[in-house]
């Protein structure tokens, strides 16, 4: 295989869950760009179909399908259907999260006061639907004796938030949501060893902060203290997703591939 071909993702059915949303859509453009079918899911059906056919329009095939990833029912559902249309999933990529831009109800609530509610709203989108998505999807690649699994971290599952930089911006990163995320970077060991000579890799992905319209303060802040002097271009997690889910990345086993300008680095 030559290194050009090394990326090559085609007639590769990739699963993306949280298609509304920020990131999907440029993980389907990476995937898609290399050849790949992909299906984008979300509990937000509308906004996903949206997604998808904005995909169409770019030459990205793309279609989408309604998952709830709290639901174990709703996994197996979505599973079935896909192998049934398309034969295979080969790429998963575990995206579905809650974040400063699909925020619980509470989520910019201080630690002292932040409601179990939304700690349990939090850890079963981030970690549990991670676990679900991995338990079920991963099930059919392990029938199929091949497969790459994604799971979407974070710099905040890495290190802690740095409390100082959020005071006056407007902007939280609740407890639950960073410790969720280090569960996910844990999950993914765990199952990446399980897995690994059963022909099933599985990964973690740890983006820094994607900015998406971040000014003032925060924006301020947030450059002083990343190396590289700016948030991520969302568009930069494109290779490393395309890394983790191809060949490319064949003996890469139990990795959390660190995207952050460096932040992690000091």
């Amino acid at each position: 295989m030559t290194p050009i071909n090394l990326f090559d993702l085609t007639g590769k059915i990739a699963l993306v869950t949280g298609g509304g949303g920020l990131l999907a859509t440029e993980h389907a453009i990476a995937l898609g760009s290399q050849g790949a079918k992909v299906v984008l899911a979300d509990f937000n059906l509308d906004k996903c179909v949206a997604a998808a056919e904005a995909l169409l329009g770019q030459g990205i095939e793309a279609t989408a399908k309604y998952c709830d990833v709290t639901s174990k029912a709703s996994w197996q559902q979505l599973t079935t259907d896909i192998v049934a249309e398309h034969g295979s999933i080969d790429v998963l990529i575990n995206n579905a999260g809650f974040t400063n831009q699909s925020k619980s109800a509470n989520f910019d609530s201080s630690f002292e006061e932040f409601p179990l509610e939304d700690w349990n709203a939090i850890m079963n989108v981030n970690l549990t639907g991670t676990f679900l998505g991995c338990q079920v999807t991963g099930k059919q690649m392990l029938l199929q004796g091949k497969g790459s699994i994604v799971n979407l971290a974070s710099l905040y599952g890495v290190v802690s938030p740095n409390h100082n930089i959020y005071p006056g911006t407007g902007i939280s990163q609740p407890v639950a949501y960073s410790v969720s995320k280090h569960g996910v970077v844990g999950l993914t060991k765990y199952i990446a060893t399980l897995w690994a000579a059963k022909g099933v890799r599985v990964n973690s992905l740890t983006p820094g902060g994607i900015f998406n319209g971040h000014k003032g303060l925060f924006l301020e802040r947030f450059q002083q203290l990343n190396p590289i002097g700016r948030m991520s271009d969302k568009t930069e997690l494109r290779g490393a997703i395309v890394y983790l889910a191809s060949d490319a990345s064949s003996h890469v086993v139990g990795h959390n591939l660190i995207v952050d300008g460096g932040w992690t680095a000091w």
